[in-house]
């Protein structure tokens, strides 16, 4: 009795020494499988996923060497010296919800900004408009016309919402927006989109998406493959 009762103690001890072992091997059992599963998304290989943005590591490039000539000096437009107005504009481009459109797209991410989007998802563009003569939100009262149009033509209603539609609290911000699903054969490239506000009085404004352009940078939304 006495041998059997050492033995089961011998076999307990000799389990829990082994615990931390097996707790240890299962943690990095499962550690892997996030790994392979966060480098299988990566790569595109789970769902068919597109990564739009990265960052990859690349060498420091040297500071530039001087120029041989003086840069030229550049000249702030009149334009920008004038009144500004009938309209004041804030406007935004993101991604839209988890739901898959029409062509059966959507974001792995949603509802944040962006000026890259894939052909065939769905861009959403939210926005204010300000009226500088009474100073005051152009909203759903003001039967104003407020459409998105785009470069082929096509003319999309905006509409006065609040931010997150039906899921959203009481105290979100209401605005205006509109959403467009781009064509999966739609030429790849920068988007000229413009806002065109008309109001019942006959006072008309359009935003145009100011542009930043160098050699190598395009701050227009950008439609790639």
């Amino acid at each position: 009795m006495v041998e059997r009762t050492a033995l089961r103690e011998l076999i307990s001890v000799g389990v829990l020494s082994l615990l931390p072992v097996l707790v240890m091997a299962c943690a990095q059992s499962v550690t892997q499988s996030d790994r392979d599963k966060t480098a299988q998304q990566a790569t595109g290989g789970a769902g068919d996923v597109t990564i739009l943005i990265g960052a990859q590591k690349l060498p420091v490039l040297p500071p530039p060497a001087p120029a041989a000539t003086p840069a030229q000096k550049l000249t702030t437009p009149a334009s920008y010296y004038e009144p500004v107005g009938p309209f004041f504009f804030y406007v935004e481009t993101l991604t839209a919800n988890t739901i898959p459109n029409k062509y059966g797209l959507a974001p792995t991410v949603a509802c944040i900004q962006s000026g890259v989007f894939k052909r065939g998802m769905k861009m959403v563009v939210r926005f204010e408009v300000l009226d500088t003569k009474t100073g005051k939100r152009v909203t759903d009262k003001d039967g104003a016309t407020i459409k998105l149009v785009l470069p082929h033509g096509e003319e999309v209603p905006g509409r006065w919402t609040i931010r997150g539609s039906a899921a959203a609290l009481p105290d979100s911000a209401w605005m205006w927006d509109t959403s467009w699903d781009i064509p999966p054969d739609y030429p790849v490239g920068s988007l000229d989109y413009r806002i065109v506000v008309t109001t019942k009085d006959g006072r008309t404004g359009t935003f145009t998406p100011p542009i930043q352009k160098t050699p190598t940078a395009d701050t227009r939304v950008r439609i790639i493959d």
